[in-house]
């Protein structure tokens, strides 16, 4: 290993990347393990960063995208982030591109640019430089009551029009007048963008804008729009009644309704995990709905005594965040309260890195930025702006917390961008040592070596097999064959995951008959592309029966 500690001592002294798995000194119990390395680079992608281990040859890290594309970060408004984040106030810089009432847009950041636009400043949709605040471009586009969406090179946003605009230029590509800014961030999923106005809903081809479908119905809209399943889900309010509604994607039509808050009031964005739907209503309780059938599993009232506005939960490792009267974790399995803390919040909350970042609804001496411990509840640091109320939700993204104030101020959290690479590690019994390098030009500009031991080999896992989950062959090299066994019919989701939790492919998603059955995955993620060999997780989700079977991929 004399060539690894000479190349960690002729880089520069200052350490700008660091091994966060496999954990310097720990001991694995299995040979298959993650790497991830966090990279800051005075706020410059690095050209490539690559591993050796053991001095064997060395393999090239893919970084992985934090992108915070849309409200809540992604289609289904999880609100989580598997960027690294500040854990202090240091502010990174500031923009005066909000007003001073009712901020409530998320900041958006996609290829290190961020989309804000303001709802009571000056009506201005702003692009900038996640690094330094520095404006890009801007297009007057009229108040804005939530986020942007950015896919595909594309900006969708809803004003007084639904607009589509060139991501990078600000170039406007079509625009229609029949949606306002009122109805929630556009949802954009399958070459259509969904958007509201009032008690309409409309479907729009997302490359041309023509309208595909509308569909009116009772009550009004002013919270977000989640697409999953070939479903619409959409919350309505302010009307006596108010169904949460699941419309059918392709034609608009009902699929069913729910009335189950206080007066089908629904405040809060749908949250769509596997096949609940998490979301509040304005009677203050929290309820899981069953994205199929639309019928309550739960609910949970977590600020007895009144009737509240209600934040969009925030979901990871089956956990939901957010606060009425109260800040809370809840259990997402049955919505029994973990930890609940004080806490009024009006926008929704982010979570990365361990902590839940959320802004104080209304605070006479100086409205904060929070960041919370996810395990406890415990304040890890806070800011206070000089506003009285902060609607806006956080966005983090390679390592900065974004958030807006009613104080004029756009807000960036951090010391720099922090950029994350990530692959599979194959370790050998015993010790190990690893070696990772970041380049620039072909030049090795840092670098971070640790050691661990690994004392056995594969995965342990602890299924229940009242399944009978079984992968065949496997290990195996082009297809797997995974066999089950339901004792009874219903809705079953199967499901393959990498070893970072992040969902490869989706084997199974609807009604399966009694009986055996076996379904095959030939190593591809969802878009076709072949996956890497390494170690993946197989799970099968049936009725209250969950359990989960590795998978080994050879090449």
């Amino acid at each position: 290993m004399i060539f690894g500690t000479l190349l960690t001592a002729i880089l520069i002294s200052v350490t700008n990347l660091t091994i966060t798995e496999p954990v310097d000194g720990e001991t694995y119990d299995g040979d298959w393990l993650t790497v991830r390395t966090i990279v800051e680079n005075e706020n410059e992608i690095p050209e490539y960063v690559q591993y050796s281990i053991n001095g064997q040859p060395v393999v090239q890290i893919p970084r992985l995208n934090t992108d915070w594309y849309t409200y809540m970060q992604n289609d289904l408004h999880h609100g989580f982030s598997e960027s690294p984040a500040p854990t202090d106030n240091t502010i990174l810089w500031t923009a005066s591109v909000t007003g001073d009432s009712h901020e409530f847009p998320t900041p958006v950041i996609v290829d290190g640019i961020v989309y804000y636009p303001s709802d009571h400043g000056n009506d201005t949709l702003y692009a900038l430089d996640a690094a330094t605040g520095e404006l890009i471009w801007k297009y007057r586009v009229g108040a804005t009551d939530d986020a942007v969406t950015v896919k595909d090179g594309f900006l969708y946003t809803a004003s007084d029009s639904v607009w589509c605009l060139d991501a990078n230029t600000g170039e406007r590509i079509w625009a229609s007048g029949d949606v306002n800014g009122s109805a929630g961030t556009p949802a954009v999923a399958n070459g259509r963008v969904y958007c509201g106005e009032s008690q309409s809903v409309y479907c729009f081809d997302a490359a041309t804008g023509t309208e595909i479908w509308a569909n009116t119905l009772s009550g009004t809209q002013v919270s977000c729009m989640a697409v999953w399943n070939n479903m619409v889900f959409v919350p309505t309010c302010w009307d006596n009644e108010s169904p949460l509604y699941a419309l059918n994607a392709n034609t608009g039509s009902i699929i069913w309704e729910n009335m189950d808050s206080y007066e089908g009031y629904w405040d809060s964005s749908p949250v769509v995990v596997d096949s609940l739907i998490y979301i509040g209503g304005i009677d203050g309780k929290i309820r899981a709905i069953d994205a199929i059938t639309g019928i309550t599993v739960w609910e949970a009232e977590t600020y007895p005594g009144g009737t509240y506005f209600t934040a969009t939960p925030a979901y990871n490792d089956n956990r939901l965040y957010f606060g009425f009267g109260n800040y809370c974790c809840l259990d997402a399995s049955t919505g029994s309260i973990i930890w609940s803390v004080p806490g009024q919040q009006h926008g929704s909350s982010g979570i990365a890195d361990g902590m839940v970042f959320y802004g104080e609804e209304y605070n006479p001496d100086d409205a904060r930025v929070i960041a919370l411990d996810c395990d406890t509840g415990e304040e890890i640091w806070s800011y206070a702006t000089g506003s009285k109320f902060i609607q806006s939700s956080p966005a983090i993204t390679d390592g900065v917390v974004y958030i807006a104030a009613t104080d004029w101020n756009l807000y960036a959290f951090g010391t720099g961008l922090k950029y994350t690479y990530r692959d599979d590690l194959f370790a050998e019994v015993g010790s190990n040592e690893l070696i990772v390098t970041s380049f620039d030009e072909g030049i090795p500009v840092a670098a971070d070596t640790i050691s661990f031991t690994v004392t056995g080999t594969g995965i342990s896992l602890e299924p229940t097999h009242r399944l009978g989950l079984c992968a065949s062959p496997n290990p195996f090299h082009s297809t797997a064959s995974i066999s089950f066994e339901l004792s009874e019919p219903g809705y079953t989701l199967i499901e393959v995951y990498d070893l970072s939790g992040r969902i490869i492919y989706s084997l199974n998603d609807s009604e399966l008959t009694a009986g055996e059955h076996s379904v095959q995955w030939d190593g591809r993620r969802r878009n076709g592309e072949p996956v890497s060999a390494g170690l993946y997780f197989c799970r099968i989700q049936s009725g209250s029966i969950t359990e989960t079977t590795g998978l080994c991929l050879l090449r």
